[in-house]
């Protein structure tokens, strides 16, 4: 086998349930290789569930519970659907509807034939663009994003289910600005932990998509010709107590660190003094 290095580019776009053949093993109860989607991010998130054994049902294409174990389309051409009704237990009576309760939209569902099947070679790579918990079973609203070959009724499936690719500030690395709208200045935890703000009115400090734990830094900006007031969170303790202030210097820049260990219910911050 070539070097990866020198290895002609796809011809296709990978779909991410290419095998990796340096995983695979031999006998009977051994690995025949994870897909390729479960080792890094650019197929997206954690896997929730990797090749769980299901079965396509295309007897019928209006929404219902399709079965113990099975999958359905609304649509007489699976790869034209945009919704999919999967059973709440996979075919060894495991709990999807749990798996499915802890997957955000915009995550994937990957359905493939059986490794040991001459369906192998039928995949569907699906986003998910709405979530319902029906009784017994999971609707699923969905757009294709790549598939190959076609399904036929009762053809053996994998079901691999997975979260959405990282929002930047899940990496915590990025640094977004903000300004102050309607005396409101809104850092959004879901984009990150640093923020940057230059005030151009009073404004009062906001926190939302807060983490169970994490650390705001917040550098702030006072105005050059006019000095503005900024109000904090009553959840912000500042250490030894008392109330946050942000001195009347004009120019001058804070910075502002604030942790929370219980969602944003509290946050122990500090500001630190003007950097002239």
């Amino acid at each position: 086998m070539p070097r990866i290095s020198q290895m002609p580019p796809p011809a296709v776009p990978l779909s991410g349930l290419e095998l990796l053949p340096a995983l695979q093993g031999g006998g009977a109860d051994a690995n025949v290789g994870l897909p390729l989607l479960t080792s890094g991010p650019p197929y997206g998130g954690a896997v929730l569930a990797l090749r769980l054994p299901m079965e396509a049902d295309m007897a019928a294409t209006s929404e219902a519970d399709p079965g113990a174990g099975m999958v359905r389309w609304n649509h007489a051409t699976p790869s034209s659907a945009t919704e999919l009704y999967i059973n709440d237990a996979d075919g060894e009576a495991g709990d999807l509807a749990a798996v499915f309760a802890a997957l955000n939209v915009g995550g994937y569902v990957y359905l493939q034939g059986t490794a040991d099947t001459d369906a192998r070679d039928n995949w569907q790579r699906w986003q998910v663009t709405s979530i319902s918990d029906e009784l017994g079973y999971t609707k699923l609203a969905v757009t294709l994003q790549l598939s190959g070959g076609t399904f036929a009724d009762e053809d053996p499936l994998e079901l691999t289910v997975q979260q959405p690719v990282p929002a930047p500030g899940v990496d915590r690395n990025v640094v977004t600005a903000v300004s102050s709208s309607g005396g409101t200045t809104t850092l959004d935890a879901s984009l990150g932990d640093y923020f940057t703000t230059t005030l151009t009115e009073n404004t009062t400090i906001a926190l939302i998509n807060v983490p169970q734990a994490c650390t705001i830094s917040l550098r702030i900006q006072q105005g050059a010709g006019t000095a503005y007031t900024v109000t904090f969170p009553a959840s912000f303790l500042k250490r030894g107590g008392g109330d946050f202030a942000i001195p009347a210097m004009l120019g001058a820049r804070h910075r502002l660190i604030a942790t929370t260990d219980d969602f944003g219910t509290t946050y122990d911050a500090d500001l630190g003094e003007a950097y002239a």
